[in-house]
């Protein structure tokens, strides 16, 4: 047991997490090149009750290492229980992508982000950068306030990591989704 674990007391696991991150695990995603055949999996897998499909989802002022970038993906959003399921397939009408780079690498497809809803954007953000650099891609989710960024943290969990911030808009659709009632678009 290590020296963290064995100076926890019942106390302690009571406190509230502070860590930006540890108060928001919303989402884990599947890139994948066929969205429709991936959603099927997922819905004979693990059973949510089917997904929100957003084709060419509204993407805007994305940048993609260190650079402004046309974001052209669709996406699928479902629920398990509480956790967020997204699929995403990038457009080949889009430029190169943290999502194209993946399927690059894994032409299959496969498991690429865990998401973290967050309250302080920055924070998380800044707590993120300090600890592995510069956002990978980030931009907006509409034009009202949601936005997100990706961080590499593939070294330590074999994966990237998603920050948003969702405004009320998207929040309520969020909410109706996870209630069984996909928002009309």
């Amino acid at each position: 047991m290590t020296e963290t674990v064995q100076k926890l007391t019942s106390f302690d696991l009571l406190r509230p997490a502070i860590h930006p991150l540890a108060q928001g695990f919303f989402q884990w995603c599947v890139v994948t090149p066929d969205l429709d055949a991936k959603c099927a999996e997922l819905e004979k897998l693990y059973g949510p009750a089917g997904f929100w499909i957003m084709e060419n989802a509204p993407l805007l002022n994305v940048t993609y290492r260190g650079k402004q970038i046309d974001l052209r993906v669709d996406l699928a959003l479902g629920y398990i229980g509480d956790t967020n399921i997204e699929v995403v397939r990038p457009r080949p009408d889009g430029d190169d992508n943290l999502y194209s780079e993946f399927l690059e690498e894994r032409p299959e497809g496969g498991f690429h982000h865990l998401g973290f809803q967050v309250y302080d954007f920055e924070a998380a953000a800044e707590s993120l950068t300090e600890s592995h650099g510069a956002a990978v891609q980030s931009g907006d989710f509409g034009v009202d306030g949601t936005v997100f960024a990706y961080f590499d943290t593939t070294a330590v969990t074999g994966l990237y990591t998603e920050i948003l911030y969702f405004d009320a808009g998207v929040t309520g659709s969020m909410a109706r989704l996870r209630a069984g009632n996909p928002p009309q678009v």
